[in-house]
C-alpha cells in the first residue's frame, strides 16, 4: 500500500490511498468526491467503511457481556478464596485455644446498623461502615491467623466509608451469631467445636457476604422465624458466598433480591421464605 496525493481541479490536494495490483504497478485511484479514474478494488467507499464500523460494533456488543460476566465469576471467586482464609484463620484460632471458638460479640440496639459495634475481644471490631481505617480488623484475634487486611473484604464490594467517598470500606463479612456470639442466646450459642454434633461442622455456616446497606457489628443475626434479622449479600449474581466449619466453601443463588431489604423485615413472599429457611437449616443450633 501508498499514499498518493491528487490536484483536483480546484486546486485543492486529495490524498488516497492505493494497493498494488496484480501486474506489480499501481492502479489508478478514484480522489474524495469521486474525482479522477479508480480502480474498484483499491480503494474503500463510505458505504463500506460505515459496513465495517457496524460489524465492529456488533461484535463488541456480543462480546462485552461476556466479558462482564468472566469479570464478575472472577470476584465470586476471589470472594470464596477470602472467607476460606478467614474460616482456616477460624479453625486455626480454635486449635491453639484448646477447642473454644474466637469470641464474636456485638453491642448495639435496635435495627438501625451503625448502632452497632464488634466489641474488644472479638474476631473482629467495630462497624466497617464507619471504621476510616484498619485498625478494628488488626486488633482482632484472628488477624494474627490472616495478617491480610484484604481477607476481610469481598472484590465486588463497592461501598464507602460513611462520609468518605474516597475511602473504600475494609469489611463485608460477618460470622454466624450462634458460634459464639452475643448473650441474647444464652443456652444455645455453641463455644466449642466439640459441641457442634448434630448439625456436623460441615454443614454449619460461619462466614458470610452481608449487604453493603446492613452489615454491622461482627455477629450475624438468624433466628428460627420468619424475619430477617440481619441481611446478607447478593452481589454476585444474585447469589452469596459462605464458609463452612470444615473449612470448604460456597456460592448460593437466591430466588428472591436482598440488596433492596432492610434488617429486622419479615420476609416478603414464597421466595424470600424459601431463601430464609436455606439459611437457617445451616444453622448449628435447630
Amino acid at each position: 500500500m501508498k499514499l498518493q496525493v491528487h490536484r483536483n481541479d480546484g486546486g485543492v490536494l486529495r490524498p488516497s490511498v492505493v494497493g498494488r495490483g496484480s501486474q506489480g504497478g499501481y492502479p489508478a485511484v478514484r480522489g474524495a468526491g469521486g474525482a479522477g479514474p479508480c480502480s474498484r478494488n483499491g480503494c474503500f467507499t463510505l458505504i463500506e467503511l460505515l459496513v465495517v464500523i457496524a460489524i465492529i460494533a456488533i461484535l463488541a456488543g456480543m462480546l462485552l457481556p461476556a466479558l462482564s460476566r468472566a469479570k464478575a465469576k472472577g470476584q465470586s471467586i476471589a470472594c470464596l478464596n477470602n472467607l476460606k482464609q478467614l474460616q482456616m484463620a477460624w479453625i486455626l484460632y480454635a486449635d491453639d485455644h484448646s477447642d473454644l471458638m474466637c469470641p464474636n460479640q456485638s453491642s448495639g440496639s435496635g435495627a438501625d446498623p451503625l448502632a452497632w459495634r464488634g466489641l474488644p475481644g472479638s474476631w473482629v471490631i467495630g462497624n466497617p461502615q464507619l471504621d476510616a481505617s484498619p485498625t478494628n480488623i488488626q486488633g482482632g484475634v484472628l488477624f494474627p491467623y490472616t495478617a491480610a487486611v484484604g481477607v476481610y473484604r469481598c472484590p465486588a464490594h463497592r461501598s464507602y466509608v460513611l462520609g468518605n467517598r474516597n475511602l473504600p470500606r475494609n469489611r463485608s463479612f460477618m460470622l454466624d451469631l450462634f458460634l459464639s456470639g452475643s448473650p441474647p442466646l444464652v443456652g444455645k450459642v455453641k463455644l466449642k467445636l466439640s459441641e457442634l454434633v448434630a448439625p456436623p461442622p460441615a454443614r454449619v455456616f460461619g462466614f458470610l457476604d452481608v449487604s453493603e446497606r446492613m452489615i454491622n457489628g461482627c455477629d450475624f443475626a438468624l433466628y428460627w422465624d420468619d424475619t430477617w434479622w440481619d441481611i446478607p449479600a447478593d452481589r454476585h449474581q444474585l447469589g452469596v458466598g459462605l464458609s463452612f466449619l470444615d473449612g470448604h466453601v460456597e456460592h448460593h443463588r437466591w430466588r428472591f433480591p436482598k440488596a433492596a431489604k432492610n434488617a429486622v423485615t419479615a420476609v416478603q413472599g414464597t421466595n424470600d421464605l424459601g431463601d430464609l429457611r436455606w439459611l437457617q437449616e445451616r444453622l448449628p443450633e435447630r
